[in-house]
């Protein structure tokens, strides 16, 4: 079972981001200066297993170029 986390970190500064973590790994796309960003970044994350952009054929067609 994976654990993820939302996470705000705030720098020295006082900027404020938010990111996802995996089993305490940082996961790639997830870094925002919006909480409702970071959440739907969450949903995402939960509900696919990642944020990497998902690619489906739709139709494919195959054509005798002879």
């Amino acid at each position: 079972m994976a654990k993820y986390e939302l996470v705000k970190e705030t720098t020295i500064d006082g900027i404020v981001r938010y990111s996802i973590e995996k089993d305490g790994l940082y996961v790639s796309r997830s870094l925002t200066h919006k909480l409702e960003e970071a959440e739907k970044y969450l949903h995402l994350a939960t509900e696919y297993g990642t944020l990497d952009t998902i690619k489906e054929t739709i139709k494919t067609i195959e054509v005798d170029e002879n």
